[in-house]
């Protein structure tokens, strides 16, 4: 059986991705950072998903996408 994550507030959420408290409340309204909100109240992140948010939009290095000649 799979572990459950431990669900983070919002103020763990800014310590763990390093984005201010007012930009994750931009992206929550915008919605566009995956959120948790039951019964309407607080809101909670999964860290998997914040990671994922993280490290979505991957920009290649120039080394990366330099041909071997």
């Amino acid at each position: 059986m799979e572990h459950a994550q431990k669900p983070l507030t919002v103020n763990e959420a800014v310590e763990f991705t390093g984005l201010s408290r007012h930009y994750i409340y931009k992206l929550i309204h915008q919605k566009k950072i995956p959120h948790y909100k039951p019964n309407g109240g607080r809101v909670f992140f999964k860290q998997s998903e914040l990671e994922q948010f993280l490290f979505r939009n991957r920009q290649s290095a120039d080394y990366e996408s330099q041909s071997h000649a």
